[in-house]
């Protein structure tokens, strides 16, 4: 090779024509005159500089000048493209700087082309020259080179098995929320039972009460974390199935007594959750006397007839239900979702058995939370094992867009009242009081519960802890 066709190389290198680098066209041309890449990257520079081109202005040089016009142009036109088709097949079509074998290889063709041998088959190929340069002319081959490709069959088998395991997942999820369905439904058609017995064993039967003032005296009594089903007896405290009635008895009197005294004309019942033992802990499976259905069963006529007796001494009973976190139908917090919870029946369970009581309402959370709206600022109701008591007034400002009054809580099994700005937080005392597990934690609270009086304003104006003991 001369030095004329070395330098149209060189140049054809500078444009950008050629792939090859400065040391790989040094080996392939440079005839060992060049130690290395750099030496004839220098020379190529230095000629140029110099304007020896003197053969380029030939006619021969000329002609050589047209076929690199000619191939440059070829080369920026030419549109490297891959599609890929339904069949789950894909097309490429590219440049690929390879020899006359190379073309009749599918393992070179399909890694010229991105793709893995071990992951893709070659279904058909076609390579055409697009420009050639032989190592005694100083040309390189480049082809126009097009192929089909299919995943393996193993890939396919990887695949298939892939959306197979999806399914599998997408059915065993189906059905655990079917089961969860069908248990609640279950439990729904067993506490119907239990209603249509009751309904004639012990009827509920209203009676239109008389009231003669009309003072628009507005109350609320908390019944908090009641943990029916918890059997234990420790130093500070016992709890049974008969203390527990001795205690809603006592609890009663109470809010009739106070009630009364205070002319109360319409009483708020908050019920603010964990009225059963449930099974969330070790400590709640081994302390329960009888199980979650008889539980709730328990609970909910229980409320029933409290209910039934406050509406013969108050015009006006609004009962409010929240959720718990013992009634959860899966114990793990982490898995369980919220609206999964025993303490939903409650409600349900109440418009069946006091549908014929006018002057008793039945409502219930959302999501975990109940705004009172017929005090003005309102007052918000809830469990509080979602809500830290410090951290309440904030997360409910946001949450809901509003600055409550009052934040009425439990969970925590103490009673409670701090100041948030305009915000009061109060948190009820247990009616259980103090189990096992508190006296091992070294907690102690009384069972209690609390009621309210409240000003026209809407602001308490008497606090009253009801004591149980």
């Amino acid at each position: 090779m001369n030095k004329d066709q070395l330098l149209e190389i060189g140049i054809q290198k500078r444009d950008g024509q050629i792939n090859l680098t400065w040391q790989q066209i040094a080996d392939t041309y440079g005839e060992g005159k060049y130690k290395n890449g750099e030496l004839l990257r220098s020379w190529v520079k230095n000629q140029v500089l110099r304007g020896d081109k003197k053969n380029l202005s030939s006619p021969s040089s000329a002609s050589s000048n047209k076929v690199k016009q000619e191939n440059n142009k070829n080369t920026i036109e030419y549109k490297e493209t891959i599609e890929i088709h339904k069949d789950g097949t894909q097309s490429s079509n590219k440049l690929v700087r390879m020899s006359l074998e190379d073309t009749k290889n599918p393992e070179f063709l399909l890694r010229a082309h991105g793709y893995d041998p071990e992951s893709w088959v070659l279904v058909s190929a076609r390579s055409n020259i697009w420009n050639a340069f032989s190592k005694a002319t100083g040309v390189l081959q480049l082809y126009a080179s097009k192929i089909s490709v299919k995943p393996s069959v193993e890939n396919e088998l990887i695949e298939l098995q892939k959306q197979k395991i999806k399914v599998q997942d997408q059915r065993r999820e189906f059905n655990e929320l079917i089961k969860k369905q069908a248990r609640f439904e279950h439990l729904k058609e067993e506490i119907n039972k239990s209603i249509l017995e009751l309904s004639k064993s012990k009827p509920l039967t209203f009676e239109k009460q008389y009231f003669n003032k009309h003072n628009n005296v507005r109350a609320n009594v908390l019944w908090s974390d009641w943990h029916y089903g918890s059997d234990f007896k420790n130093s500070l405290n016992t709890y049974n199935s008969d203390v527990f009635k001795n205690r809603i008895q006592k609890l009663m009197n109470e809010t009739i007594l106070y009630g009364t005294k205070h002319d109360v004309e319409t009483l708020t019942v908050g019920a603010l959750g964990d009225f059963l033992s449930g099974a969330i802990h070790v400590s709640s499976r081994v302390q329960a006397s009888e199980n979650v259905i008889q539980q709730i069963q328990v609970v909910a006529e229980t409320m029933a007839e409290c209910l039934v007796e406050l509406s013969k001494h108050f015009r006006l009973i609004r009962f409010i239900n929240i959720m718990g976190n013992h009634a959860r139908l899966i114990p793990d917090k982490t898995q369980s979702l919220l609206n999964e919870n025993l303490e939903k029946l409650i409600p349900w369970y109440l418009n069946s058995r006091l549908k014929d009581f006018k002057n008793i309402d039945i409502y219930e959370d959302t999501d975990g939370y109940f705004v009172d709206e017929t005090f003005n600022p309102q007052h918000v109701y809830l469990h509080g094992d979602l809500d830290h008591v410090s951290s309440t007034v904030k997360n409910i400002s946001q949450v809901l867009g509003i600055t409550p009054s009052y934040v009425f809580g439990g969970h925590i099994h103490h009673q409670t009242l701090k100041e948030f700005g305009r915000t009061k937080v109060i948190t009820s005392s247990s009616l259980m009081g103090v189990d096992d597990y508190a006296i091992s934690k070294r907690f102690y609270a009384e069972p209690a519960q609390l009621m309210h009086i409240f000003h026209e304003d809407g602001r308490v104006k008497y606090q009253i802890p009801i004591y149980l003991e």
